[in-house]
C-alpha cells in the first residue's frame, strides 16, 4: 500500500513539473513574479524583470498587455540605460525611475510601427528601474517627472 501511495505521489509531482514547463513554454511570462506598484495615484500590476535574462527578454514577442499591467525592470546599479524595440510587437511607454522617483517618460514604437527598424531609446538620466506599459498609459494617468513610485 505504501508503494502505491509513493508511486501516486511521484506521478503527481512529475505531472506538475511537466505542466509547469509547458505553461512557461506557452507563455514565458508565467515564469515572472508579479507585484503591485503605485505611481502617484495610478496602480499597476507588474511583472518583475530582475535578472539579466529577464531584463534582456523583456516584453519581446508579447502581443498583448492587459490594461493596468506592465513590466518593472530592476537594475542592480544606477546607470544610464538604453531600451530598444527588437522583437517588440506592441507600442510601449517607458517610465524611467531613479531612487523611487520618475525621471522621465518616453514612447517606444512596436517593431512594425517603426517599419521593422530597431529604435533605441536612451534614459533621460541615470536610472535604476524602468516600467514598460501600453503606449498612452502614462499620459492617460498624468505620469510626470518627479512623481513617486512605490511597491504596495
Amino acid at each position: 500500500m505504501l508503494k502505491i501511495i509513493f508511486l501516486i505521489l511521484i506521478l503527481v509531482i512529475a505531472g506538475f513539473v511537466v505542466f509547469s514547463a509547458y505553461m512557461r513554454e506557452i507563455n514565458p511570462l508565467n515564469a515572472y513574479e508579479t507585484k503591485q506598484i503605485q505611481i502617484n495615484d495610478a496602480n499597476l500590476e507588474v511583472l518583475i524583470a530582475d535578472t539579466e535574462e529577464k531584463r534582456t527578454k523583456g516584453l519581446m514577442g508579447v502581443t498583448e498587455l492587459a490594461d493596468g499591467s506592465g513590466m518593472l525592470f530592476i537594475f542592480p546599479t544606477v546607470s544610464a540605460r538604453t531600451f530598444w524595440n527588437k522583437n517588440t510587437l506592441i507600442p510601449l511607454d517607458l517610465i524611467w525611475i531613479a531612487g523611487g522617483r520618475v525621471v522621465g517618460v518616453s514612447s517606444l514604437p512596436s517593431i512594425t510601427q517603426s517599419g521593422n527598424q530597431i529604435v533605441s531609446m536612451p534614459s533621460p538620466e541615470a536610472i535604476d528601474q524602468v516600467v514598460e506599459v501600453n503606449a498612452g498609459w502614462a499620459g492617460a494617468h498624468g505620469i510626470q517627472k518627479g512623481m513617486g513610485v512605490r511597491t504596495k
